[in-house]
């Protein structure tokens, strides 16, 4: 009988089931990415796949990092494969480590380096009572790659930005095609964003990061300024709803704004998701990355936002006749 352990948690409402796995091979984290793939997609398989798992299934791996000034080193994964980066999972993650006692918790606050495939990300975890409560991550170098203008059936030719935060995203601004964000019209913007990523692959040149999601943005109020950020990821095969509002998304998105004029470094944006819970994130500063005009970028929980949801173990019994599972149903 196969078997492992993990931890449940939830960020913004977005779960994540947090594994531990020492000793993973490889110099780099990328190396013990493509490891992971090759060696270890039964454990992806086995906690996101059904029956075990959902469509919002998501899941880190943590395990030694590569880089000596970092902590941890992380390797996330959801039902469409293995990823450099993700934010809501980077966070519940310190949160988790400060909760449980796997780092010191320090008042008033603790520093948690995380080594990942898309680089060193920065952690500040806000302690009080040894209790976690708001957490600050400096995200990678963020910044808009191009963008490209797509005919889509149903809504015309429409103007998108490439922009990366950890991933890469399609950016489309939902003000432009006159449309009004709802939860009621969640099909109708799955199937925008679908045909939406499908035309703009077809569309760009070869990049350095494969495209993982399409985030829709559309502003809510000016003062404060606050947008929504709704993101679809994974694959367009298998594309994901995410409930929360993302690191890397809001990364991108903050990106895309600063690109656009609409903000400046020390302005601050909160991100609302699909389920309404909020991100704030501002620019700490402009820097370059790979010949590129970049920002940093720092995005917040509101308050707390991490909680552990459970302690869980998956097994599969050898009889299964689903084995590690099929992946999800997306209706």
């Amino acid at each position: 009988m196969l078997s492992i352990s993990y931890v449940e948690l939830h960020n913004a409402g977005m779960p994540v089931r947090l594994v531990f796995m020492p000793n993973v091979p490889g110099k780099t984290m990328t190396e013990k990415k493509e490891y992971c793939r090759n060696k270890l997609d039964w454990i992806r398989r086995l906690l996101t796949y059904e029956p075990r798992g959902s469509s919002n299934s998501y899941g880190v791996l943590i395990t030694e990092p590569s880089n000596r000034g970092a902590s941890f080193g992380a390797v996330f994964f959801d039902s469409s494969g293995w990823h450099d980066m993700c934010g809501h999972a980077s966070i519940g993650f310190t949160c988790y480590a400060v909760r449980s006692g796997l780092v010191e918790p320090k008042e008033p606050e603790v520093e948690i380096v995380l080594d990942t495939p898309a680089g060193l990300v920065r952690l500040s975890v806000e302690v009080v009572g040894r209790a976690p409560r708001r957490v600050r991550m400096v995200n990678v170098p963020s910044y808009v790659l191009s963008s490209v203008s797509v005919s889509v059936d149903g809504y015309g030719q429409i103007k998108t930005y490439l922009a990366y935060g950890g991933n890469l995203y399609v950016v489309v601004d939902l003000d432009s095609l006159g449309l009004d964000w709802s939860s009621e019209r969640i099909h109708e913007f799955y199937s925008l964003a679908r045909k939406v990523w499908v035309a703009v692959t077809k569309e760009i040149p070869s990049t350095n990061a494969e495209l993982y999601g399409v985030r829709l943005s559309k502003k809510i109020s000016e003062s404060p300024l606050k947008y929504y950020g709704i993101l679809f990821f994974g694959s367009p095969s298998r594309m994901l709803l995410d409930r929360s509002p993302s690191g890397t998304g809001s990364s991108a998105h903050i990106a895309y704004l600063h690109h656009i004029g609409e903000v400046e470094a020390g302005d601050v944006v909160e991100f609302v998701s699909a389920i309404n819970t909020s991100f704030s994130a501002r620019i700490l500063g402009v820097t370059e990355s790979g010949g590129r005009r970049a920002i940093i970028p720092e995005i917040s929980t509101v308050d707390r936002g991490c909680h552990i949801t459970g302690y869980s173990v998956a097994i599969r019994e050898p009889d299964d006749p689903l084995e590690d599972g099929v992946p999800p149903l997306l209706v």
